[in-house]
């Protein structure tokens, strides 16, 4: 069988759709592709770039992309100008209209030295209405040459009138063998060597990886940096510590003191949350059934007996009073409030 979109870990299924949609010239003139932060959406653009023009793009004895052919080896080198990335300002929370009307300005101009002119657009569900209504001219009649991948984590905030143009393809998460395997053996070799040294030397850390990693092939590689993953680490034990303190119930004092410890950098802290939440998360479906997919605890013996000193609504007030201090962080409130009011919550 022919392989389609090769360096795209996991996502057979849908490899196979684009892939196919490729090699009988059924290409869509746009595609919006959603996934978590990691998850390989800009591999997977890179991959549908170089394929739409791949010099083999027709000859099943091919993968596709070939990755060898001068087209595929521009793209992936990035020297090819047909190729345009269209992202955020590093120092703004959208993407305003100014960059899209540049790319419309130079839309109709044919392709330098391949078949077509590529666009992908970054953080997609960052444009403002202003700049969605704006692109959306682009994508009613674009010229024959041009493909759209726009890039995006929440497909649901880019416009219905832009959903309705381009079909959305969905990254899945990649199982913990999935990535393992990625890592360890097809990774590039820096990622590759520090996962297969990790994986031998703290066997414990690596598992823990996994589960931080979310099936995301991006965040696994981010977190084997010594220093990332010594934060996600530490942001583990706090929320293993808390659900151990709150399932003691008497332990009021030594909670206090460890969520003043926790600091007031209101990002560190929503983090915090957000892997306490995780924990959580776990426990309350093993309230249901012992075989509950884990995606905090790598230990489920350990997880089932501290699952078993909570009730199921006690566990979902939790999560409701961590979401509760996220909101409440978001909107600017004082952090160290902040956590004098979520540990009245806790313990009530």
């Amino acid at each position: 069988m022919r392989k389609y979109l090769p360096s795209v870990a996991g996502n057979t299924a849908l490899r196979q759709r684009l892939g196919a949609d490729i090699a009988q010239g059924a290409l869509s003139h746009a595609y919006i592709l959603e996934g978590p932060r990691g998850s390989g959406k800009r591999t997977l653009a890179l991959e549908l770039a170089m394929a739409a023009v791949c010099s083999h793009r027709t000859e099943s004895a091919y993968a596709l992309p070939c990755g060898e052919c001068p087209a595929c080896r521009k793209i992936r080198e990035g020297l090819s100008p047909d190729v345009i990335r269209i992202a955020r300002p590093e120092d703004r929370a959208t993407m305003g209209v100014e960059s899209i009307r540049a790319l419309r300005e130079e839309l109709a101009v044919v392709p330098n030295d391949l078949d077509r002119k590529v666009y992908i657009i970054e953080d997609a569900h960052t444009m403002t209405v202003q700049a969605q209504n704006a692109l959306l001219l682009s994508l009613e009649e674009p010229p024959s040459f041009v493909l759209f991948l726009l890039l995006t984590e929440d497909a649901s905030a880019l416009l219905e009138t832009i959903r309705s143009r381009a079909p959305i393809r969905r990254m899945q998460p990649l199982d913990d063998g999935t990535l393992t395997a990625h890592l360890c053996e097809a990774a590039a070799p820096t990622v590759r060597n520090a996962a297969r040294s990790l994986k031998e030397s703290a066997p414990a850390q690596f598992a823990a990886l996994l589960k931080m990693a979310n099936g995301c092939i991006g965040v696994a590689e981010e977190l084997l940096d010594s220093t990332k993953r010594e934060a996600m680490l530490e942001r583990r034990a706090n929320a293993e510590r808390i659900c151990h303190l709150l399932a003691a119930r008497r332990q009021n004092d030594e909670l206090l003191a460890l969520l003043i410890a926790l600091g007031t950098n209101r990002e560190e802290l929503t983090a915090q949350l957000r892997t306490l939440q995780l924990a959580v998360r776990d426990l309350a479906l093993l309230t249901r059934t012992e075989r509950a997919p884990l995606c905090f605890f790598t230990d489920r013996e350990e997880a089932l007996e501290l699952s078993s000193r909570f009730t199921a609504n006690r566990l979902l007030a939790v999560t409701d009073a961590a979401e509760r201090a996220i909101a409440a962080l978001a909107a600017n409130a004082n952090a160290r409030l902040t956590l004098m009011q979520l540990l009245g919550e806790l313990i009530a």
